[in-house]
């Protein structure tokens, strides 16, 4: 699995400590923000990180160069302005092809990983939202649920609220929604990512922790998650277990396959495919379940013809899926 680590922020309300060093960079007890970070998914088994860029990139990348000595792989995403919360993800879409972890650079955590991934294929996400509760929630993204944790109701940094339940920065999300939702330039989660999926009725779930968490977006955040460490209310993850998926869990492999389609065809297409009457479908995508395991999903993309994702919990079994259906799309243009 894969994990993208979001440190292009400008961190603004985190000066003086980042008039030279990127906001990740500052260090709590001689050891940057974002080292932690590295570790906590280090610990449960993650190795290949991806980690956005901007501001000051070049503290990042002169401290942990390509991870070797972390003993992780890390690739950079360069912007080269800011591009937001979310607008960075999309220059990864060629290498997020499985779900992926999403972690804010400026959270200070030790959430347990292996519960976040559980959890989001228990519950069949596209995305998962890490929440916690906090005592004054207005800096945050308040998240409202329903009986079976789906995501009904987002509210961004609010006036006056209801609720203290906050969105923590940390996600699991699923790959076809960089596809679903492809974008350039600046996106923000809270302001546009998450209401757009909620608008579209998104499989959007949220996973509550109690473990620690700290937002380092000021001053007096910064100094409290110094103090706690000291104190030791924050344990730092460890490294004697290294995460393993436990006998009824197993993650999935995803195959996506890509099938080029006239727009002419389309609807000849998409009306063969609702012929095998699926779980779900709309004109924009179709969704299949499999007796044999695994799931299938086509989405009709306006500009690339067919994008196929399938998910099996083996890799063969996730490609043959992808190529069945990626053969009957080229045969069914021809009728």
């Amino acid at each position: 699995m894969k994990a993208v680590i979001l440190a292009g922020g400008e961190g603004k309300r985190l000066r003086p400590y980042t008039m030279s060093i990127a906001k990740p960079m500052v260090p709590i007890l001689n050891k940057p923000i974002l080292e932690y970070s590295i570790d906590l998914l280090r610990s449960y088994g993650i190795k290949d990180i991806l980690i956005t860029t901007c501001y000051k990139s070049e503290t990042i990348k002169e401290y942990f160069g390509n991870g070797e000595r972390f003993n992780v792989n890390i690739t950079y995403l360069e912007e080269r302005s800011p591009l937001g919360t979310s607008g960075g993800l999309f220059l990864a879409r060629h290498r997020l092809r499985e779900p992926f972890l999403v972690l804010s650079g400026d959270a200070f955590t030790n959430i347990p990983i292996d519960k976040v991934i559980e959890f989001h294929y228990g519950k069949r996400a596209v995305m998962t939202v890490v929440s916690k509760e906090v005592a004054n929630p207005k800096e945050y993204g308040i998240c409202h649920t329903d009986d079976t944790r789906k995501l009904v109701n987002f509210i961004e940094k609010p006036e006056e609220w209801v609720g203290n339940e906050v969105n923590t920065g940390v996600y699991m999300m699923d790959p076809m929604l960089l596809d679903r939702y492809a974008h350039t330039g600046a996106r923000d989660f809270g302001q546009d990512f998450i209401p757009l999926m909620l608008q579209n009725n998104e499989e959007v779930y949220v996973f509550k922790t109690s473990a620690y968490w700290r937002d380092i977006g000021n001053p007096e955040e910064y100094k409290g998650a110094r103090d706690d460490l000291m104190r030791g209310h924050f344990s730092p993850p460890s490294f004697k277990k290294a995460y393993h998926h436990s006998r009824d869990f197993m993650e999935p492999f995803i195959t996506r396959l890509q099938v080029a389609c006239p727009n002419g065809k389309k609807p000849v297409v998409l009306a063969k495919l609702l012929e095998t009457v699926p779980t779900s479908s709309n004109q924009k995508e179709i969704v299949f379940d499999h007796r044999d395991g695994g799931r299938t999903k086509i989405i009709s993309d306006p500009n690339r013809g067919f994008i196929i994702y399938s998910k099996a919990d083996r890799r063969n079994l996730a490609r043959e899926l992808a190529r069945y259906y990626g053969k009957k799309i080229k045969i069914w243009q021809k009728v």
